[in-house]
C-alpha cells in the first residue's frame, strides 16, 4: 500500500484508505479489508467466529476494533452499506434482465 494513500485513525487496527474513486474508506491496518464489509457480515448476524472464519487474515482484536470504530462513525460505515447493497442490487438486476428467458415480448 503507497503510504500516501492511508491515514491513520484513533483506532489502533483502523486506518483510511484512499480508494481509486478518490474517497478515504476505513480499513483494517495492513489489508485491504473495508470495516463496512465486517459489519455488514456482523449486522447481518454473523457472530464473531462466523466472520473470523470468513475473513481468516485478521485477529479478533482487529474485528473489534472494527466494530468499535463502527459505532463512533455510525454515518460513515452505514452509508458505505447501503452504497454497496445499492450497488450490488443494480448489478443483480442487470445481470437478469440481460438474460434472453427473463425479456418481455410484448407484441
Amino acid at each position: 500500500m503507497e503510504t500516501d494513500k492511508i491515514q491513520p485513525t484513533e483506532h489502533p487496527h483502523i486506518v483510511k484508505i484512499l480508494g481509486p474513486s478518490g474517497i478515504w474508506q476505513a480499513a483494517i491496518k495492513g489489508t485491504y479489508i473495508r470495516v463496512w464489509a465486517l459489519v455488514g457480515c456482523y449486522k447481518r448476524g454473523m457472530d464473531e467466529w462466523e466472520i473470523l472464519q470468513g475473513f481468516p487474515t485478521i485477529t479478533a482484536a482487529q474485528l473489534h476494533d472494527a466494530l468499535s470504530y463502527y459505532n463512533d462513525h455510525k454515518d460513515e460505515i452505514d452509508g458505505f452499506i447501503q452504497d454497496n447493497e445499492r450497488a450490488y442490487d443494480e448489478h443483480l438486476t442487470e445481470e437478469w434482465e440481460a438474460q434472453p428467458a427473463n425479456q418481455t415480448v410484448l407484441e
